[in-house]
């Protein structure tokens, strides 16, 4: 990934929290939604980093890893989903992951993708109405 450029959507006062294992990814992840304008929480990098981070922080919209080393992000998942916050998936999973049948409908990014595409959808995961979450 290259860093966002200016005619990317604005991510000014949003909270992204970031869920990637692999250090590089999330850094990059990291630069390219600070230069859209968006305050990362994190990277976390482990599940249980990740959920502390979502019973603790004001989060506006979270990017998961599918998986984190050998575990799944799928308690991440639902326990932003009890807080009603919404989040998108970047992974290099296939489509055969049994997480696509608990969140069939999610937004998933993949890897790799451009900083405009992952820019563009965490914005739309957090302008976008949800099934907890009505505009």
């Amino acid at each position: 990934m290259q860093h966002a450029g200016t005619d990317e959507p604005d991510l000014q006062g949003t909270h992204v929290l970031v869920v990637e294992d692999d250090l590089l990814i999330s850094m990059e992840l990291t630069a390219v939604l600070t230069d859209a304008g968006a305050d990362v929480i994190g990277p976390s990098h482990t599940v249980a980093d990740a959920l502390a981070l979502v019973d603790r922080e004001d989060i506006s919209v979270a990017i998961l890893d599918v998986r984190l080393g050998d575990d799944t992000v799928a308690p991440v998942a639902r326990g932003l989903s009890r807080r009603k916050i919404p989040f998108v998936f970047y992974t290099g999973q296939g489509s055969n992951d049994p997480l696509w049948r608990e969140w069939p409908g999610s937004k998933v990014i993949p890897k790799p993708s451009r900083p405009r595409s992952v820019v563009a959808a965490v914005a739309d995961a957090v302008n976008k109405p949800t099934p907890f979450r009505k505009s």
